[in-house]
């Protein structure tokens, strides 16, 4: 084949391309007037204050909006011609997430969006039109031209240009002595060869056009395709970041403009379908522009537009707590069923930075029987060998899981990223069918098409591309649209057949962890700080709720403990909580958090002062929000009192308090009943003896409690990620700046003031002398950049792996790092603790707001702080208050106590003077087990306001059949779904016999 035969076919293609379109009128009288934030539906007038503005204006600034204006009338078009409106803002190749975008109105109505991958809009020839673009300059300082022109589009010259070029590419993908290539190229040079350039636009160039089209089709495409093995599905999609490098009103915005842009493309595309997952944005859509939001439903309606998704929005997995996920998904599908009348059953998740093991349960006790990610595909060292599988929890829960496979065919270069900002083109199409690893299970992949992160969505170049790899064309995969589930259920049928012929079940255990963004585990300590404040809080608040309407008849503030549920759920969209948005993005979730706090944080005061009101005896009233007995420390004015034996979820009057014990603490030693510690001339822990078990947990005469700062400068993405070679600039804190000496009621302790560059520390360590839990109260005033903080504790354990607490239960993780499997988890998630533990013994490390571990042999360190720069260069200055805590216990973490004593330090027992001469017992417990392993985690009026919801699970990895006993007669009590959906009736009365599993969740539902 002659060597130049490429050259010819891209030439013709280039050619095509410039006569496929023809300037008509360049529009040179715009009006402008700048704005804010349009508000509600809002459609600007133009007056006497517009300006002028020309070709050649410029507007400039960051987060700016502009109103444009012009009036035209189209001229008539001749056959197989249309016209189109084209808008440039002179940015094309630049980085479309965060350039400028606009909306399009026609006549008042919005027609799409704006934005370099969408800058044309259909237009009717002989039409009077109104123009006008609400215009939004982006998130960069720079200049930004505007300028519009109406185009003649040539339609037979624009479907020969695809026609050709899509093959031309596919055929580019294969060596050139390749069959799928030389059979290609053949055909067409020949349709080439009856293209008469001569006079463009003639009868005979138009009339070439036609014989060139025609050739190609019959001799090609319908002769030579179709004779693939292999299926590429295609659904339009938009990844919409509810918060990245824009605020939540900008997202406000990217829904009306991506959403309108599909619509458009809808029109012109009648074989074009679409999904979008989010709850959270489309009641954003119904809120801003009702009539659009109108018109999404009516496509969902015609079976062109796919909600699914289950979550209210695409959270973090590894910082949300098990009940945040459970609500995520209780108000998802709620809205997703109420508004469209689908019952989604897939989670979608593709850009969430890792995935706990305990969702396999909370999925499928949801009706969610399918989950979807591309993410783990971003893997610093280790490639998942599978993409359709079964993923096992923790508790044997397995769920059909699809990972994403969509990237670029390189030939001779593998590559495991893979992208759900896909589009269609050959190279995607070949490249994801070859990424997919588990071809003997299935024939069929998909991409999910469009541009996204910042919105936007598919274009009609992806929608011409695809008509043409629908053909089936030699060596690709056949394309065609299909909706996400369908898809999946196809694919999960044909795996299962699979899985019995070959005798072999593809299957992952436990977390998928990311090895990538192990930073978000700490950046924006606040707002990780914020939200487990606010989850606890929202709890607390709906059982108190719960127990004061059965008790008083007092209505239960459902609209109030919604409304801040979903304020948290969005916090926890996987680019808040992680830490990797903006500046401002963090000033709006402090002002969201503070509004719950004032909220729920009031009916919780409201409620306590009103039951403490009604007891019968007088004295101190002590409310214990957990589910097991606990004895603590709490406020009976300015003194400490030592309450003892409080129920669970239940409250007791103490009308005499015990002398108290005292702790010895100088600036050397403290002593105590449990401990005696000693303190190195640094104030580092040089030795903790634990009096009780004969044993000094601190190895090798290192220290314990020491903070150490490390240079943090990641290989990319600076908030979210430490690389591992942070270890290698380390400095140790020990400069001391004053000590203090504390003793107060049943407690003793130091406080230490320490001095790192600009900043400081200051940390109190208390030990008590009726509780073996030693508290690390820490406030920091943090001014250094591009530095992680970290404490460890190098403890005298013998163990080879360590337990860490997620939503619902632990898993174990190696302290070793014998693999690259283990090398690459050098930072790992937990929630409230972390165990190590030999036989007969161990340690825990508990914290109230932490989340970063790393373990290696027998240190373990909790990160602190981590302040990079991008994209937020403020990122963890200023204030950080915490408490971390050592707890030493006899045998291992279970029958130790470490799950109580993390409960009780992040919701501690309440205190409030009750005055007596009530009608309410002095001792009272609303929900309470007999089994140690049962952790009763939520309890709350149900969503029909029918009954009592009690949610617990198994903390121990033990089978059980724990006695339920209520504070109340319930008529009946069901065993139920997370949904609160009824599954059986168990029981009624105050008492309920259960059968728990292994790490089981159980929600039970009482009606009263």
């Amino acid at each position: 084949m002659d060597k130049f035969i490429k050259d010819k076919i891209k030439i013709t293609c280039e050619n095509l391309a410039e006569l496929s379109c023809k300037n008509i009128c360049e529009i040179d009288d715009l009006k402008y007037i700048s704005s804010g934030y349009k508000t509600v539906g809002e459609v600007k007038t133009p007056d006497e204050t517009w300006l002028p503005f020309g070709r050649e204006g410029l507007v400039n600034g960051r987060d700016k909006h502009f109103w444009f204006y012009t009036k035209i009338k189209t001229p008539d078009v001749s056959k197989n011609q249309q016209l189109e409106l084209e808008v440039i803002t002179g940015h094309d190749g630049e980085w479309d997430v965060i350039n400028p975008q606009g909306i399009l109105y026609l006549n008042g109505e919005i027609v799409q969006g704006i934005d370099i991958n969408h800058r044309f809009s259909p237009l009717q020839p002989n039409t009077e039109y109104e123009i006008l673009l609400y215009f939004y300059t982006g998130d960069m300082e720079k200049h930004t031209e505007l300028m519009m022109n109406v185009r003649r589009v040539f339609v037979p010259v624009r479907q020969l240009y695809y026609d050709i070029k899509v093959p031309f590419d596919a055929a580019l993908c294969y060596p050139e002595d390749a069959y799928e290539h030389i059979i290609t190229l053949k055909y067409l040079e020949q349709a080439c060869n009856r293209i008469d350039f001569r006079n463009p636009y003639s009868d005979e160039f138009f009339e070439s056009i036609a014989q060139a089209a025609k050739y190609i089709k019959y001799e090609y495409y319908e002769k030579v395709c179709g004779n693939s093995n292999s299926v590429v599905s295609y659904i339009g999609h938009t990844h919409i970041d509810v918060a990245w490098l824009w605020t939540l009103a900008q997202t406000r915005e990217k829904v009306q403009r991506t959403f309108s842009t599909v619509l458009s493309l809808m029109e012109q595309y009648p074989e074009y379908i679409f999904m979008s997952s989010q709850p959270q944005l489309y009641e954003y859509l119904k809120q801003e522009e009702p009539a659009l939001y109108e018109k999404v439903k009516e496509k969902v309606k015609e079976g062109r537009w796919e909600v699914e998704g289950a979550m209210w929005l695409e959270a973090d997995c590894n910082l949300s707590s098990g009940e945040s996920l459970i609500r995520q998904i209780l108000y998802g599908k709620r809205f997703i069923k109420d508004e469209f009348d689908i019952d989604s059953h897939i989670l979608w998740l593709p850009d969430v930075f890792g995935y706990s093991a305990a969702l396999p349960q909370i999925l499928a006790k949801t009706g969610v029987d399918k989950f979807v990610t591309s993410k783990i595909s971003w893997n610093e060292t280790n490639q998942l060998p599978v993409d359709s599988f079964l993923w096992e929890g923790i508790d044997g829960t397995e769920i059909f899981t699809y990972f994403l496979t969509a990237q670029n065919y390189q030939r001779n270069l593998s590559e495991t990223f893979t992208t759900y900002n896909g589009t269609i083109s050959p190279e995607m199409n070949l490249g994801t069918w070859t990424r997919y690893q588990q071809k003997e299970y299935n024939n069929e992949t998909i991409v999910t098409f469009g541009h996204g992160d910042g919105g936007g969505g598919p274009t009609a170049e992806m929608l011409e591309n695809e008509k043409r790899l629908a053909y089936g064309l030699p060596g690709m995969p056949k394309a065609q649209m299909s909706f996400a589930g369908d898809f999946l259920n196809r694919v999960e049928k044909s795996f299962r057949e699979n899985c019995k012929l070959t005798g072999r079940i593809p299957k992952w255990v436990g977390e998928l962890y990311l090895e990538l963004h192990r930073g978000t585990y700490t950046s924006a300590a606040k707002t990780k700080k914020n939200n487990r404040e606010c989850e606890f809080l929202c709890q607390t608040a709906e059982t108190l709720s719960a127990v004061n309407k059965l008790l008083s008849d007092r209505a239960y503030p459902a609209a109030v403990l919604e409304r801040s549920w979903k304020t948290i759920l969005l916090n926890q969209f996987h680019d808040i909580i992680p830490g990797s948005s903006i500046f401002e993005v963090y000033e709006e979730s402090d002002r969201q958090y503070q509004q719950v706090r004032e909220e729920v944080g009031g009916l919780v005061s409201e409620c306590i002062e009103e039951i403490a009101s009604n007891t019968q005896g007088k004295g101190l009233f002590v409310y214990n929000p957990n589910s097991f007995e606990a004895s603590g420390y709490v406020k009976n004015g300015e003194h400490l009192v030592y309450a003892e034996n409080i129920p669970p979820l239940g409250w007791k009057v103490i009308k005499d308090s015990k002398e108290q014990e005292k702790v010895y603490a100088d600036k050397s030693k403290i002593e105590s009943r449990y401990y005696s510690i000693a303190f190195d001339e640094n104030m580092n822990i040089s030795s903790l003896y634990d009096k009780e078990n004969g044993r000094d947990i601190s190895a090798d005469e290192k220290p314990l409690n020491v903070f150490r700062a490390f240079e943090d400068y990641p290989r990319c993405y600076d908030n979210w990620e430490i690389t591992n070679y942070y270890k290698q600039k380390m400095w140790q804190i020990d400069d001391v700046k004053e000590v203090r000496v504390l003793n107060g009621d049943g407690f003793g302790g130091v406080e230490i003031i320490r001095g790192y560059m600009n900043s400081e520390i200051r940390q109190k360590i208390i030990v008590y002398a009726q509780s073996r839990r030693i508290d690390f109260e820490t406030e920091v005033d943090w001014h250094e950049k591009h530095t992680l903080l970290k404490v460890a504790f190098p403890f005298d354990i013998h163990a080879n792996k360590a337990t860490y607490e997620i939503q619902f239960g632990h898993v174990e993780r190696p302290n070793h790092f014998n693999t690259s499997w283990e090398q690459a988890k050098f930072e790992v998630c937990a929630h409230k603790w972390v165990d190590v533990s030999e036989e007969g013994y161990g340690v825990s490390l508990l914290n109230n707001c932490k989340y970063g571990y790393s373990m290696s042999d027998n240190e373990m360190s909790l990160t602190l702080i981590k302040c990079g720069t991008y994209p937020n260069e403020n990122s963890d200055q200023g204030q950080h208050c915490f408490t971390y805590s050592l707890y030493p216990h006899k045998d291992g973490f279970k029958q130790g106590g470490t799950i109580q004593e993390a409960y009780l330090l992040n919701r501690p027992l309440m205190s409030i003077e009750a005055k007596g001469g009530g009608m309410l017992g002095d001792k009272f417990s609303f929900v309470s087990s007999d089994s140690e392993n049962i952790i009763i985690e939520t309890v709350k009026e149900s969503e029909n306001g029918k009954g009592i919801v009690i949610r617990l699970y198994d903390a121990w990895n033990k089978k059980s059949k724990p006695e339920l006993r209520l504070g109340f007669d319930a008529k009946k009590i069901y065993l139920c779904d997370m949904l609160e959906n009824k599954l059986e009736e168990i029981g009624s009365g105050n008492r309920v016999k259960l059968s728990v599993r292994n790490f089981e969740i159980i929600t039970l539902l009482a009606e009263v």
